[in-house]
């Protein structure tokens, strides 16, 4: 029973995520019929047909009639508000994770989290942020600053610079572009390729005059300005990297200024959080607990770490005395 549980659901997500990716969900946000969304996708109507009620099947569209479907009440809200795009990035970093885990039963499995294929890495960066052109992704991101005082407060006062260490695809710190016209940012990675779809991201949102990206090590970057606050994509660093990246944005900021970083531990319970110890520490990356999170920044010179539940994940902030 166990297994068969396990082997639907790893279908049904597959199942969900062709009918987001690929728009053909959009074409059920009301009542239509096989023979309309057949011919709005160019798929063979008793395809369609099948696909709808596998759909149903998994409680994701619902019918009154034969031949006619619509998007159930309990999914409807994937059409709103960026919400297809969002839910399609996280589950294609599902289904990236899932494969890495199944190959973790080999001798070849680890390495390094660069040293995954570019559509892989790019999958499992898109996963972990916010898809920057939705309006979902503004609301989540001004929850997110709401729940860090410190940080909303900078960003009501004035100028900022604003400094992302591992910043993939910068989902978040587009999206904060977008929110706070003030604000000025730069972008480190060693991923040339996220690099590359951020800067191609920030043109389409129309703030590339307001941001940079640089390829390269976020434990050597350099600026000759100080920054107000640095984020620090934390769960991406190995542990050999960590003290001198920490080291770095404790150069960066100028005095005062705030190092934000996610917390990555799920804590014991959840059935993630060995999910998530398996794969990271397979790339040498140690999930740490907010209490040992808060440790690792203290022992690099930052003051009062102080841990802040947001909508999704907890943060750590701490200042650069």
């Amino acid at each position: 029973m166990a297994i068969g549980s396990l082997m639907l659901a790893e279908q049904q997500s597959a199942l969900l995520r062709g009918a987001l990716t690929s728009g053909f969900l959009a074409h059920l946000a009301r009542e239509s019929t096989v023979k309309g969304v057949a011919a709005a996708t160019q798929l063979a109507p008793d395809r369609v047909q099948d696909l709808c009620l596998a759909l149903s099947a998994a409680g994701v569209l619902e019918s009154d009639s034969p031949g006619q479907y619509r998007l159930s009440t309990t999914y409807a809200p994937l059409l709103q508000h960026g919400a297809d795009k969002q839910f399609a990035n996280l589950l294609a970093g599902t289904a990236v994770r899932a494969r890495l885990l199944e190959r973790m039963f080999t001798p070849e499995a680890g390495g390094n989290y660069q040293d995954l294929t570019g559509a892989d890495r790019l999958a499992l960066a898109a996963s972990v942020t916010l898809a920057p052109s939705t309006p979902l992704a503004m609301a989540a991101m001004s929850q997110v600053a709401q729940s860090i005082t410190p940080w909303q407060e900078m960003l009501n006062a004035g100028d900022v610079r604003y400094l992302e260490l591992g910043c993939g695809v910068s989902g978040a710190m587009l999206t904060m572009l977008q929110l706070h016209p003030r604000l000025t940012a730069v972008g480190i990675d060693l991923a040339g390729d996220l690099i590359d779809r951020a800067r191609a991201e920030a043109v389409a949102l129309g703030v590339a005059d307001r941001v940079r990206f640089g390829h390269g090590d976020a434990a050597t970057f350099s600026d000759p300005e100080p920054f107000d606050a640095v984020f620090w994509s934390q769960y991406f660093f190995p542990a050999g990297s960590r003290a001198l990246t920490l080291a770095n944005a404790y150069e960066r900021l100028r005095s005062g200024g705030l190092l934000v970083t996610p917390v990555l531990h799920a804590g014991p319970a959840d059935p993630v959080h060995p999910l998530n110890v398996a794969l990271y520490q397979s790339w040498g990356i140690p999930v740490l607990t907010t209490e040992e999170l808060c440790t690792e920044l203290e022992e690099a010179g930052f003051a009062a770490p102080t841990a802040c539940p947001g909508p999704v994940t907890p943060f750590v902030v701490a200042r650069r005395p």
